[in-house]
C-alpha cells in the first residue's frame, strides 16, 4: 500500500478574455493564470485489487463522492490512459479552497490526483502529457498540472509557462451570498452587443509578465466576466472597493467568479484589507507559488 500527499493550489486570473466559441461547444480563451498558496490537501493511496475501484472522501465539504466528481474523473482518466487495472485508489481531500468560486479548486484537486498517481505508479510523465490527460477532465486542469505563472489559450490545452510572478501578497475574498452561473456568464458573452475591451492587449500583458513590468501587471489586469456579470455582483464589487481602499495595487474577480483577489506590495496592507473583509466575507492572505 502506497500513499502520496500533495497540495492542490488555487489559481487566479490576472488576465482573462473569451475570444470565440468553438464548434465543440467550448470557448477559446486568452488568460494569464497564477497559482496561489491557498490550497486543498490531497492524499492518494493505491492498493492491489481485483478490478478497478476509486473511493473518495472530502473533509470540510459536502461534495458528492461519486463519478461526477473531478477527482474520480481524474483518477479514471489516468488509469484508462495507462491501461492500469486491478487497483484500488483511495482519494482523501481536505477542502480549503471555496467551491464554485472561480479559483479552480476542483481542477486543482484533479491535477493533484493525476500527479500523485504518476508518482505512485513511477511513470515519470512530463507536464505536457499529464496536462493532456487532465484536459479530459476539465479545461483548467492543464494549467493546474503546470502551476506557477502561465499564459493559457484555446480551451485550456495551450499552456505556456511565463516568468515567475513574485513580490506580491495576494488577498482572496468571496461573498457567501453571491454565486455565478458559469453557463449564464458564457451565454452573456455569446450574446453580448458591447463589452468594455481591455486597456492592455493580451499579448502586451504576457510580455509585461515576462519582463516583470509591474505597472502593466497591476494596471492591465482584465476579466471579461466581471463586465458581463456586473448586475449580479454587488458584494463582489464591494470587495474590490474595499481592497482598493486598503492599498491593493489591483483587484478583480477571478475566473467566472465570484471570488476576488487583490495584489499587495506589503503584508501590512494585506492584513489591513483582510481585517476589514473578514468582518463580512471569507478572506485569506496568500502568496504566489
Amino acid at each position: 500500500m502506497k500513499t502520496v500527499s500533495l497540495n492542490a493550489y488555487a489559481k487566479i486570473n490576472l488576465f482573462l478574455d473569451v475570444v470565440s466559441k468553438r464548434d465543440d461547444g467550448y470557448h477559446n480563451i486568452e488568460s494569464v493564470m497564477q497559482s496561489v498558496s491557498l490550497a486543498d490537501e490531497v492524499s492518494v493511496k493505491i492498493d492491489a485489487y481485483s478490478g478497478v475501484e476509486i473511493c473518495q472522501t472530502f473533509q470540510n465539504s459536502d461534495l458528492p463522492c461519486d463519478n461526477t466528481n473531478l477527482c474520480y474523473k481524474a483518477a479514471k482518466a489516468y488509469l484508462d490512459y495507462f491501461n492500469i487495472s486491478d487497483v484500488k485508489v483511495d482519494i482523501n481531500v481536505v477542502k480549503k479552497i471555496p467551491c464554485q468560486a472561480g479559483l479552480a479548486g476542483g481542477s486543482a484537486d484533479a491535477a493533484a490526483v493525476i500527479r500523485a498517481l504518476d508518482i505512485l505508479f513511477e511513470k515519470g510523465s512530463d507536464n505536457k502529457l499529464l496536462s493532456e490527460i487532465g484536459l479530459k477532465v476539465g479545461s483548467d486542469v492543464g494549467f493546474c498540472i503546470f502551476g506557477g505563472t502561465c499564459a493559457v489559450e484555446g480551451r485550456g490545452e495551450i499552456v505556456k509557462p511565463l516568468t515567475e510572478l513574485d513580490g506580491y501578497f495576494v488577498v482572496v475574498a468571496k461573498s457567501e451570498k453571491e454565486n455565478v452561473s458559469t453557463a449564464l456568464a458564457y451565454s452573456r458573452i455569446d450574446s453580448r452587443e458591447e463589452v468594455v475591451p481591455p486597456e492592455t492587449s493580451y499579448e502586451n500583458y504576457v510580455s509585461a509578465v515576462n519582463s516583470k513590468s509591474s505597472s502593466v501587471i497591476q494596471n492591465g489586469m482584465y476579466n471579461i466576466f466581471q463586465d458581463v456579470m456586473s448586475q449580479e455582483l454587488n458584494d463582489t464589487y464591494e470587495i474590490i472597493d474595499i481592497m482598493k481602499k486598503n492599498g491593493s495595487l489591483g483587484a478583480q474577480m477571478s475566473g467566472s467568479g465570484p471570488s476576488v483577489f487583490g495584489l499587495f506590495d506589503s503584508i501590512e496592507k494585506a492584513n489591513n484589507a483582510l481585517s476589514v473583509l473578514s468582518e463580512k466575507y471569507f478572506a485569506e492572505i496568500c502568496k504566489t507559488v
